[in-house]
C-alpha cells in the first residue's frame, strides 16, 4: 500500500494496482501519432514498389514486339509520295520540255551585237576578248547606233559645261573682306598696339633663335621682352601678332631657351627600404567619429606594406596602429568627413610621425562617407511649433472694442495679449533661425575600411623587425 507521504521515493505518480502495487515508469498518454506516421511510411513505401515495377514492365520488350514491323512511315513511303508511280525515280516535267531560245543575231565582225547594237558575245570563243575601248582584231571598230553615239555626245557636252562652270567660279574675284576675329572688349586695333605685338612677336623670335644656336637670352633682351609685354597690358591685352582679340602670346615661349627642356632629373631613392609618395597604407577604422565633436581616431593596418621598389622588404606590419584627427566643421549638404593621419606606432612599440597624410575611402574618394543626420525632424518640427504659436498668440488677442461714438478703443488686455504675441513670435522666430542653421552630423562607424595616401616618401634605414632597436 502506498504511503500517505506523496513525496516519499516509494510513492508514484501513475497510482496503483488492485494487487497494492505501485505503477512506475513513463506512461505514453496517446499513441495515435505513432499509429499516423507508421501508416504514412507504408503507404509511401506501397507507392515506391508499384512505381519500379510499372517502370519495369514499360521496359521490359516482348519476343512477339521485335518479330513485328514497324508500323510508321519509311523513307521508300516518303520517296514513293514523292515520285508517284514513276519507273526509274524520274519525275516528269510538269510543263513539258524548256524552249529553247533561237540564235540571236550576229553581225560580222569579232563582236555578237543584237538588234539594238548591244555586244552579247564573242563570234569565236577561241579568239581572245577585245580590250575595251580598242579595236577588234582586223583593226575595225565596233559598230554604234546612231541613238548611242547622240546620247554619248550629249553627256560629253554636258561634262565639259560643268568643268568650265567651276573653272570661271574659281578664278573669279570676291568682294568679301576677310577680317580678323576680336572679342567683344578688345579694342578696334589700334596701329600702336599693334605695332607693339609685332616686335614682341619679333623679339621671341630672336631669342628664341639664338636659345637654338646654344646663346642664352642677353639682359638687354629681357628688359625689352618685359618692357613690351608691360605695354601690351597697359592697353588693355587686345590684339596679338594675327590682330586676334584673344591674346594667343600667353602660350608662348617669355621665358626664352627651349621650352622643352625640363631641369628635373629622375632621383634614385634615398634607401631601398622606402615607400614612394602616392602609394597607400589600407587599414580599417577601430573607434568612431561624430562630427559634433572634433577628436582624435585610432585605425588599424589591415595589411602588410612593402617597398615601393621591388615589394620584396616589409616595411609596415599588419596590426600596426594609425593615429589621426578628424575636422569637425561641417558645412549644409557635406557628406564627408576630413581624415589627417598623423603617427603609425608598430607592434614593437616603435612610432613613427607621417606629418599628416588625407585619408581615402576603397574607392580612393577623399575623406571618409558613412552616415549622415541633416536632422530633417528637428528642423520642420521647428516651424511646425513656430507656426502653431504664432497663430495661438494671434487667436489670443481679442476684437477691437468700439465706443458709443462708433470709435475703437484698446483695452489693457488686448495690449497685453497683442504684446505677449509679438514677443513669442519673435523668440520662436530666433529660435528656428538657429534650427535651420543646423549642421550636418556625419557618423563613421569602426569597421570601415580606408586607405592612407601617402604624400611624401616614408625612407626606412632597414626591413621591419621585431624589437630589432
Amino acid at each position: 500500500m502506498a504511503t500517505a507521504d506523496p513525496m516519499s521515493p516509494e510513492s508514484s505518480p501513475g497510482g496503483s494496482t488492485t494487487q497494492s502495487r505501485l505503477i512506475t515508469g513513463v506512461r505514453r498518454v496517446n499513441n495515435w501519432p505513432i499509429y499516423i506516421v507508421g501508416a504514412l511510411v507504408v503507404v509511401f513505401l506501397l507507392i515506391v514498389v508499384m512505381v519500379v515495377i510499372e517502370r519495369g514492365q514499360m521496359q521490359t520488350v516482348k519476343p512477339e514486339d521485335l518479330q513485328q514491323p514497324n508500323k510508321g512511315q519509311t523513307s521508300l513511303d516518303m520517296a514513293r509520295q514523292v515520285a508517284g508511280n514513276a519507273e526509274g525515280g524520274e519525275v516528269p516535267s510538269a510543263n513539258g520540255a524548256p524552249t529553247v531560245p533561237t540564235a540571236p543575231t550576229m553581225v560580222p565582225g569579232p563582236v555578237a551585237l543584237d538588234a539594238n547594237g548591244v555586244p552579247i558575245a564573242p563570234v569565236n570563243p577561241d579568239m581572245p576578248p577585245v580590250p575595251p575601248g580598242g579595236y577588234a582584231g582586223n583593226g575595225q571598230a565596233p559598230q554604234v547606233s546612231p541613238e548611242v553615239m547622240s546620247r554619248r555626245q550629249r553627256i560629253e557636252a554636258m561634262r565639259a559645261a560643268k568643268a568650265q562652270m567651276f573653272t570661271d567660279a574659281v578664278r573669279a574675284p570676291t568682294n568679301i573682306k576677310m577680317a580678323a576675329a576680336r572679342s567683344a572688349g578688345s579694342p578696334g586695333g589700334g596701329s600702336a598696339n599693334g605695332d607693339t605685338a609685332q616686335r614682341l612677336e619679333a623679339l621671341r623670335q630672336q631669342i628664341a633663335a639664338a636659345a637654338a644656336e646654344g646663346n642664352g637670352p642677353s639682359s638687354t633682351d629681357l628688359q625689352t621682352l618685359a618692357a613690351l609685354q608691360g605695354q601690351m597690358a597697359a592697353n588693355g591685352g587686345g590684339g596679338n601678332a594675327t590682330g586676334q582679340g584673344r591674346d594667343l602670346g600667353q602660350f608662348g615661349n617669355k621665358q626664352g631657351g627651349d621650352r622643352w627642356q625640363l631641369d628635373s632629373q629622375p632621383a634614385a631613392p634615398r634607401t631601398r627600404y622606402q615607400l614612394t609618395a602616392g602609394f597607400v597604407i589600407p587599414g580599417t577604422l577601430i573607434s568612431g567619429i561624430n562630427s559634433e565633436l572634433p577628436g582624435q581616431i585610432v585605425a588599424q593596418v589591415s595589411q602588410n606594406v612593402y617597398d615601393s621598389a621591388t615589394g620584396k622588404y616589409l616595411l609596415i606590419p599588419q596590426g600596426a596602429r594609425l593615429v589621426g584627427s578628424y575636422s569637425a566643421d561641417v558645412q549644409y549638404g557635406q557628406s564627408r568627413v576630413l581624415i589627417a593621419w598623423q603617427r603609425i606606432v608598430f607592434p614593437d612599440g616603435k612610432a613613427m610621425d607621417i606629418g599628416a597624410m588625407p585619408g581615402s575611402d576603397s574607392a580612393g574618394y577623399g575623406g571618409f562617407k558613412d552616415k549622415v543626420n541633416n536632422h530633417y525632424l528637428r528642423i520642420f518640427g521647428s516651424a511646425l511649433f513656430m507656426s502653431g504659436v504664432t497663430a495661438g498668440a494671434t487667436l489670443s488677442q481679442p476684437q477691437s472694442n468700439f465706443d458709443s461714438n462708433g470709435n475703437s478703443r484698446q483695452s489693457a488686455s488686448s495690449a497685453l495679449s497683442e504684446a505677449l504675441g509679438q514677443q513669442l513670435g519673435q523668440a520662436t522666430a530666433m529660435m528656428i533661425q538657429k534650427n535651420l542653421n543646423i549642421s550636418p552630423t556625419l557618423m563613421i562607424r569602426p569597421g570601415f575600411r580606408f586607405n592612407v595616401v601617402v604624400t611624401k616618401d616614408l625612407a626606412f634605414s632597414k626591413p621591419y623587425r621585431a624589437f630589432d632597436y
